[in-house]
């Protein structure tokens, strides 16, 4: 199964919201774990089925918020 995920990031880097990005994962992401977005680290804090798997394939949206200590941080 290929999972096709869709990661968002909640709050600012240099000024502006960090774009988030869309990848293939060979397992599925988990809430509460880390995950590595253009060289900056992230934890999942939300994790939602956009569509039924299909076709070997699954589609999820994750919600992430900065790694303490990152540029973006709260």
């Amino acid at each position: 199964m290929i999972y096709r995920v869709s990661y968002m990031v909640q709050g600012k880097v240099r000024g502006d919201r960090h774009p988030g990005l869309t990848r293939d994962e060979d397992q599925p992401p988990e809430v509460g774990s880390e995950v590595e977005l253009a060289g900056e680290r992230f934890r999942i804090i939300e994790l939602q089925e956009l569509i039924p798997p299909m076709g070997g394939f699954s589609f999820l949206h994750a919600t992430c918020r900065w790694v303490d200590g990152g540029e973006g941080a709260s």
